[in-house]
């Protein structure tokens, strides 16, 4: 038998959510969980919900404001604002930020609210949505993987599409029916890990005034994907090569251990072998996670799908309806096949996405695109942002490049390099 659907509905109003239970009542394909005070929960326990219906006005907090939150928090289920009010402003940017997937208004249809609740779970044949053997070989290691059920480890430069892999992979699964749970390691610091990681009882700490499931628990039956492993805190790392050698966890305030089931991928942009060698991760942790390695190239080494995606991009963020179709000239192809691409397939969706938002015409030319982009268009230096060295004079340079060619903004010299944030800093302090 299925696991039944788990549902939590958030509601000011007691009335509403009798009523959701009512809805789902008569099936035992639902478990619903209703919560009346949104301002006092702690929205770390609603990761292991499959479905989350909220109201949008309540008392001290908006059903949009909270989803963001869940989104950062790495939510992976149905978002689902069910309101008598149209607040236009805030429901389009919940939507446009992909905060949230579907707005109901109240008085629901119930054959309505049960459609938009299903999860489906249809096998996938295997595809690629890649024209370069590079890629195609790049899928077919995920597709083996997906069976295997062994560590993942998966390196690539940042906006080459990491998590579209791991997604991938769990899809295709036997644990595609469970949770898929993201956590950017690079925003956990060593006193927050052990608590975001595995949780704490009521009480452990100060603040800590409820019990709460840490995102390993929340995987538990499913897969907990590692983005940016090498950003693990040292001190915290033994914490997580205990996990997977025991597969068991012990929640902050607690003595006993829990015995999980979660299937570990994880991933980086820089290498787990170099952060091993500068004394910044675990050589044991290094083997308990990389056991089946997948390198995604960047793209610019994979130039046949460059313009495939920048059709598909310009196609997606085609918004003015009386445009069939964007074009572009021969300046322009010429372009995207030596532009060095630092941001990868995320800077080129960001492209397409200003473009789409600027052009007076259906058809882009050189002149239309930002001046910044043209600026780094310099096809025979490839590697000039990814050759980062540690301990050397040459890595101090390209940092000081970076950051001069972005105006001292870090995020963005962090992405020119290939690295994350907290990398770049540690490359300044060296």
């Amino acid at each position: 038998m299925a696991r039944p659907v788990q549902i939590l509905c958030i509601d000011d109003e007691p009335s509403v959510l009798k009523s959701y239970q009512r809805v789902f009542r008569d099936s035992n394909s639902y478990h619903v969980v209703t919560l009346e005070d949104a301002t006092k929960y702690d929205f770390r326990e609603a990761l292991k919900f499959d479905v989350i219906i909220c109201d949008q006005r309540m008392p001290g907090i908006l059903g949009s404001d909270i989803f963001k939150a869940l989104c950062e928090l790495g939510f992976q289920g149905k978002k689902i604002i069910c309101s008598g009010y149209a607040d236009f402003n805030d429901i389009m940017w919940a939507f446009n930020g992909k905060h949230i997937d579907h707005f109901l208004n109240k008085p629901w249809i119930n054959e309505e609210l049960k459609k938009l609740t299903e999860i489906r779970h249809q096998p996938k044949p295997f595809q690629s949505f890649s024209s370069s053997q590079e890629m195609d070989r790049v899928y077919q290691l995920a597709h083996k993987a997906a069976d295997a059920l062994i560590p993942v480890y998966i390196q690539g430069e940042t906006g080459t599409g990491k998590e579209v892999i791991t997604r991938y992979i769990h899809e295709h699964s036997t644990r595609a029916k469970n949770a898929f749970i993201t956590v950017n390691c690079a925003t956990l610091t060593t006193d927050l890990f052990e608590s975001l990681m595995f949780g704490h009882k009521k009480g452990a700490f100060t603040g800590a005034h409820n019990d709460h499931v840490g995102f390993y628990q929340a995987a538990h039956g499913g897969t907990l994907f590692l983005d940016e492993v090498v950003e693990i805190p040292l001190p915290a790392q033994a914490k997580i090569l205990r996990a997977l050698q025991e597969n068991t966890i012990t929640r902050v305030g607690e003595t006993h251990n829990i015995p999980v089931d979660v299937r570990i991928i994880s991933a980086s942009a820089t290498s787990m072998e170099k952060a091993v060698s500068a004394g910044l991760f675990r050589e044991d942790l290094m083997y308990r996670l990389n056991v089946y390695p997948i390198t995604i190239p960047p793209l610019r080494a994979r130039k046949k799908e460059i313009e495939i995606l920048f059709k598909h991009f310009l196609e997606k963020f085609n918004f003015q309806s009386q445009w069939n179709a964007i074009l572009y000239d021969e300046s322009v192809r010429k372009w995207l096949l030596n532009y060095p691409w630092p941001g990868n397939i995320r800077e080129l969706e960001n492209l397409c996405h200003y473009l789409c938002a600027t052009l007076d015409e259906p058809l882009v030319k050189l002149k239309n695109l930002p001046q910044h982009v043209l600026k780094l268009q310099e096809p025979d230096n490839k590697s000039q942002f990814h050759s980062i060295k540690p301990n050397t004079e040459h890595a101090i340079l390209t940092v000081e490049e970076a950051l001069q060619q972005c105006k001292q903004n870090k995020s963005q010299a962090a992405k020119l390099l290939g690295i994350s944030r907290m990398t770049l800093w540690r490359h300044l302090n060296k």
